[in-house]
Parts: C-alpha cells; structure tokens; sequence
C-alpha cells in the first residue's frame, strides 16, 4: 500500500502546489499596449497602466484617457513527461477567465498640473480544483494473502485571489521630469483543502485504512507604496521606481488537520482544528529601472526590476498540539518565504501610422521559490517562465483598441519516484521528470 500513498500523494502536490505561480512576480501584464510589451515599460509607460508600472511619468502625459484592460481567456496547460511511469505522461489543462486591470484619472480643478489617478488590479490569483477515484481489487497489503477489495480517492482544491486597489499622486518637478507614488491596499483571500481516503478489505475481513484532511483558509489585509520617477528627454525616456515592503493591517484565517491510520503496521489518530488564528502576510522592496529610445518609426524598451528576498514568516502562526495517539507534540502552521530575483524585459512598437501600432515583447520571470524549503505555502514548483507578447494598436471612432496574444512558458526537472506500473520496482525507480507548463492569454483593451 505505501506505493500507492506515494502515488495519490505526489499527484496531490503537483495539482496544489505545482499549479500556482504565487512566486512569479511579472506573471501578470496590465494596461493595454503595456501588456503587448511584457510589461517592459518602467521607463517608457503611455497609459494609465503607470498607476503601477511608474507613477512619476503620468505627470508628463499630455492627456490622460480612461483605460480597461481585459485579458479575456487564458488557456494553461501542465504536462509531467514521465509523470507516472517510463511512457505515461501526467496531464492537466484549464481554460479560465484572465485577471483584469482598470483605471482612470480623478480630475479636480485645485490640483493644477498634478494628476490624481485610481486603479484596482489583481496582482496574484488561482483556481485549481483535483480530483480523483480507484476502486478495484489490488495487492496492496503485503502481509495480507491475494488481492484486497480497494477503494480509495483524493479531492484538491486550491484557490486564491490577491486584489490591490491605488491611489496615484503624480507631478511634475520640471517639463521633464516626473515624480509619482501610489498607495495600495491589498486584500488577499487564500483557501485550499486536500482530502485522500484509502480503504482495503482484506482477505480476513479486516479493514485496513487511512484518512488524511488538510485544509486552511485565511484572508490579510496590507498596505504598501510604490514610488517612480520618470524622464522625458526625447527621443530617450528613463524611469526608476521603488516598492516598499507591505504593513499588515489586519486579518485572521484557520487550519484544520486530520489523520487516521488503521490496519496498515501501526494506529495512527492525530486531529487538531484552530479559527481565528492571525494572518500576516509580508512582501519585499523591489527596484525597477527602464529606458526607451526612438529611432524613427520605432521605440525600442528595455526594463530591469529587483526583488528582495523574504525572510521565513508564519502566515498562521497556530498553537502547538498533542496526537491523540501518540502524545507527540505536533505543529500545523502555515509558512511561506522567498529568495531574491531579477527580471528582464524588452519591447519593440513599430508605428506603421499615427493610428496604427505593432507591438512585440520578450520578458523573463524568474521564480522566487527558495531551494529545498520546508515552508508549506509556497509552491513546490520553481520554474523560470518567458513572456512573449505581441499584437497591434488601432483607433475606432473615438477610441483607441488593442488587441494581442501573450504566450508564456517554462519547465522544471523533477527527482521522480513514482510508478505506475504493476511491475516496477519502488525501490530501484529513480528517473528525472521534466515538468512543463505553457500559457495562452488573448488581450483586448480599450482606452476612452
């Protein structure tokens, strides 16, 4: 039995852990002709989408417009060569509505020249659900002559949504030169559960089973700031931007465990339920520099952007608690952290006419997930994605379209243990899986 815990365990953690990219920070474009080019645009941002690429350069904008940006549809797809044996490959692929950004500019008369601006984005988000059923008559207990009468299943389900919302202040220090900030709230709601059941009736009708329920919901409210300078010195723009770390303001969550083990070598009975236990999430500074420079129809991005690491946190720090079995002290908190990375973009807009633009872009996004930890929120999963974009920019009637394709992809190599098949060895499988993921995300934005 225990190679088939294996199994439906490790196809647990690829489906939960595996299938979120919470430390991925430029896994998300917003704005229109922004997201065309990856988001490379720290130094050279043309629309609202500076609320959050670099609140200084909105000051030297001519005229500000109302801008949605709505990626409508996103197909993701998982693939694990060898997953489950030498041949057999494990699979999963969804289709889900992409997160969305708006923004507009806030007009009041005593402000001048300054500009005042609101945003809401979504800066994080997930939605993945698993599930699957065996029933059938196995060799699964050792000690036990013949088949058992098998029945077992897992259900996963991870889901979870970071929304920021912003208030940009932004002004000029001189003709060309801009400072901004944008204060941001963050409300964050993060919820996932994984249950697997396994049952044997053996050939002297006992049964044998094992039980184990995780789950954990929690919610935070933070505050942080993102302060940019911009520079317009034509043909070349520059900007610079710093984010602070977030200050938590307020919020709580619960975790609940539970594990059951009768009939397989030893009785296990370890059950421990905790709610309103206090959330705290923490993100890190992060310093951005970009540049563009026009060469006659064409502009040319280039944009870097640093991430501070973050040290080990408890995000539900909860109480200490005895296995009622056992009378071992035992611990279920949740606890994240993550490892210091540099992300890269470059983008080209080609200007056919005034009205006509084609856009393109290539941008890494490197992974934050530290090396061999023992946090149990942050995703197993360490791929280094690449973002590349393209589309064009056109009016109609009175306002200006966008439209375009994004293309992400990555791989990881896993140490994999796992085999299927009814003649494989546990104790000689030792082979290297290549995890592979891809992206499609379709853009339509529009500016008023």
């Amino acid at each position: 039995m225990k190679r088939l815990l294996l199994l439906l365990l490790f196809i647990v953690l690829l489906q939960i852990q595996l299938f979120a990219q919470e430390n991925n920070y430029w896994n998300i474009q917003y704005g229109t002709r922004s997201t065309l080019l990856g988001g490379a645009v720290i130094g050279s941002v043309s629309d609202l989408s500076a609320t959050f690429y670099n609140p200084g350069a909105i000051a030297l904008f001519p005229d500000v417009k109302f801008i949605l940006s709505a990626q409508v549809y996103q197909l993701d797809n998982y693939k694990i060569v060898d997953g489950a044996a030498e041949g057999k490959d494990l699979d999963y692929s969804s289709i889900v509505p992409s997160p969305n950004f708006v923004a507009f500019d806030l007009a009041f008369d005593f402000l001048g020249d300054d500009r005042l601006a609101f945003s809401i984005l979504t800066r994080q988000n997930a939605n993945v659900e698993f599930s699957a059923r065996v029933i059938d008559s196995l060799e699964v207990i050792a000690s036990s002559p013949g088949k058992e009468s098998f029945a077992g299943g897992i259900n996963s389900e991870k889901k979870f949504n970071d929304v920021w919302g912003g208030i940009t202040y932004s002004t000029k220090l001189s003709k060309v030169i801009g400072l901004g900030f944008t204060g941001y709230v963050s409300y964050r709601s993060h919820k996932a559960s994984s249950i697997t059941i396994l049952q044997a009736l053996q050939s002297n009708g006992e049964i044998a089973s094992y039980s184990n329920i995780n789950n954990y919901r929690y919610n935070n409210c933070r505050a942080l700031l993102k302060a940019g300078i911009g520079f317009n010195l034509n043909p070349l723009t520059l900007g610079v931007t710093v984010s602070t770390p977030s200050l938590n303001m307020f919020g709580s969550g619960s975790v609940g465990t539970h594990l059951f083990v009768s009939g397989i070598d030893t009785n296990r009975f370890e059950s421990n339920f905790q709610e309103e236990v206090e959330s705290e999430f923490n993100s890190s500074w992060a310093v951005g520099i970009g540049g563009a420079y026009r060469i006659g129809k064409t502009i040319l991005h280039l944009s870097a952007e640093w991430y501070d690491a973050i040290n080990r946190f408890s995000v539900l720090d909860t109480e200490p608690y005895e296995s009622q079995s056992s009378g071992e002290t035992l611990t279920n908190d949740l606890s994240h952290e993550a490892k210091s990375v540099i992300n890269f973009g470059f983008g080209m807009d080609y200007f056919a006419t005034d009205s006509l633009i084609f856009s393109l872009s290539v941008t890494s996004d490197f992974s934050a997930s530290v090396d061999n930890t023992t946090t149990n929120l942050a995703p197993y999963a360490a791929w280094d994605l690449i973002h590349i974009a393209g589309g064009s920019t056109f009016n109609v009637w009175k306002s200006e379209l966008t439209v375009g394709v994004v293309y992400s992809f990555g791989s990881q190599t896993l140490q994999n243990k796992i085999d299927i098949t009814p003649e494989a060895d546990e104790s000689s499988i030792d082979r290297q899986s290549e995890f592979k993921y891809s992206q499609i995300k379709v853009l339509l934005g529009f500016e008023l």
